[in-house]
């Protein structure tokens, strides 16, 4: 079911398709608990880094304690 957006509706249609086209292009689809959001681009591009930074550190710790276990 479609919801309103009352203050588009008050636009004339060009702009009201203009905004939400720059919505549709600038926003991304995540996905938390089977609920999909749609957030920033670079939010998703921010995440993403994070992810990345988590998985590098994981490694690092993983090598460490592996060197300290044959000492």
């Amino acid at each position: 079911m479609a919801k309103e957006i009352k203050e588009l509706s008050k636009l004339p249609v060009e702009h009201q398709t203009q905004i939400l086209e720059a919505l549709c292009k600038n926003y991304q689809p995540i996905e938390i608990d089977d609920k999909v959001y749609l957030i920033p681009e670079a939010v998703n591009e921010l995440i993403d880094n994070l992810v990345m930074q988590l998985n590098d550190l994981y490694v690092l710790r993983e090598q460490d304690s592996v060197g300290k276990e044959s000492n």
